[in-house]
């Protein structure tokens, strides 16, 4: 299994009153702390001029360098970095880092930043959302709250933000835009982000395959994130894993692939997640051993949204099956399914009837912003929870520490106030014999 471990950062931007304002170097936007696994940590910034050497230090809680890495800002990337401070970080341990531009500060740790807990023993918090249009936010309440949960990882979950085209430079100018958010830059600054894109920053809205341009908007993904590897680390999708403590996360791609191929659970219907993606799902789903596992995605997990709307994996019913199959065939314990899209934040609850073997329960976190769509209230079986709010994220906190491990999942107001949560300990969440033959 992959270890990774994510930590919390908090950086104090250097005001620079020695220095000429006029010539001083600064960020166009950033640093975000992307990626935290126990071999180093991804910082992520944008340079205001190409050629600009961004560096990035990783200083340990008593001033003592542990890393440190450096790259120049290219126009062929829209002068953004990625800079991955290469060490073995240890669990508990407290770090700072810094970033510099031509060898002058310009962002200095203020605060310590702590690694996250060993996946067999630890409590995390993770916060997801979707659909984030920087114009519709109510004066950034939603990212002061979401800040105030010091979570060890915000996963965004796609319409994040909304862009609507593949057009390269349009793609750059929407995330340099949303990155510069004051409320959201100062989130990225102190929490990991991990992402996936929905069908607005994939290039239009109810999209997949093979939309012209698509390329442009992975790259755009590519530069505007500090995530490593995406997809097959080559060309194709942004699927990605992560191990966050007790929880290993499965970040999908349910855009690139959709409709590009036959599936391989039924050959005369189209395909949404790829036989490359399958793979990657499965072989990591066997191979994890943490007590909880996050299936997560942007495309929500049933068919009960807006009339007409085909954009869902209720749309591709085999498929959404063969995952339900292989979580109760193989088994899979201690799974929890995470999308968004939709305007609505709602929680159901699959019966162990389906095929899972336990109840197989998702929620939905949209939106971020402050636009609900009341038509996408629709009635399914499995419905437990259904609200038109505006403003709302979901918090996950897991607790590994004892004998028993448990989970409780939150839809939160930006306000702080939880509207609806459920607790799951994760002896609930096993294949029993009588279920899963």
């Amino acid at each position: 299994m992959m270890k990774s471990w994510i930590l919390l950062v908090s950086v104090l931007i250097i005001s620079g009153s020695a220095v000429q304002e006029s010539t001083r170097p600064d960020l166009s936007a950033g640093p975000m702390v992307g990626v935290v696994e126990r071999e180093g940590v991804r910082i992520w910034c944008r340079a205001s001029s190409a050629d600009q050497v961004i560096e990035a230090i990783l200083l340990d809680a008593e001033g003592a360098e542990v890393a440190r890495a450096s790259s120049k800002a290219m126009a062929d990337r829209d002068l953004t970095v990625d800079l991955l401070l290469q060490a073995t970080l240890r669990a508990g341990h407290r770090y700072r880092y810094r970033v510099l531009i031509d060898s002058s500060v310009v962002a200095d740790a203020a605060d310590q930043i702590v690694v996250g807990p060993p996946p067999d023993d630890g409590r995390v918090t993770l916060v997801f959302g979707s659909c984030a249009n920087p114009n519709r936010y109510a004066e950034g309440q939603i990212w002061k709250s979401i800040g105030q949960q010091q979570p060890n990882a915000l996963v965004l979950l796609g319409d994040t933000p909304y862009i609507d085209t593949t057009d390269l430079s349009k793609q750059r100018s929407a995330y340099r835009s949303f990155w510069q958010d004051p409320g959201l830059a100062a989130v990225i600054r102190s929490t990991p982000v991990l992402a996936t894109w929905d069908d607005h920053d994939y290039g239009r809205n109810d999209t997949v395959g093979k939309l012209a341009g698509r390329e442009n908007s992975r790259r755009a993904f590519g530069e505007y994130h500090a995530l490593g590897s995406l997809g097959d680390g080559e060309s194709e999708g942004i699927y990605s894993r992560h191990g966050v403590g007790p929880v290993d996360l499965f970040i999908l791609d349910t855009r690139w692939f959709g409709k590009t191929e036959p599936s391989a659970f039924a050959a005369d219907k189209p395909t949404l997640l790829g036989s490359k993606q399958w793979a990657w799902l499965k072989k990591g789903l066997e191979a994890s051993r943490a007590p909880f596992k996050i299936i997560s995605c942007g495309m929500i997990f049933n068919g009960a949204t807006r009339p007409g709307k085909t954009d869902h994996w209720g749309h591709y019913p085999h498929e959404r099956q063969a995952l339900i199959d292989f979580i109760g065939e193989t088994p899979i314990p201690g799974v929890l399914i995470v999308t968004g899209d939709i305007h609505r934040c709602r929680h159901l609850s699959y019966p162990a009837s389906e095929g899972a073997g336990y109840p197989l329960d998702e929620w939905i976190t949209s939106p971020l912003a402050n636009t609900v769509i009341s038509t996408a209230n629709a009635p399914h079986p499995a419905l437990v929870f259904d609200g038109g709010e505006k403003s709302v994220y979901l918090r996950v906190e897991v607790d590994a520490k004892g004998s028993s491990p448990w989970m409780k999942v939150d839809l939160v107001r930006s306000s702080g106030e939880s509207i609806h949560s459920k607790s799951y300990q994760a002896s609930d969440l096993v294949v029993s014999r009588e279920t899963g033959q």
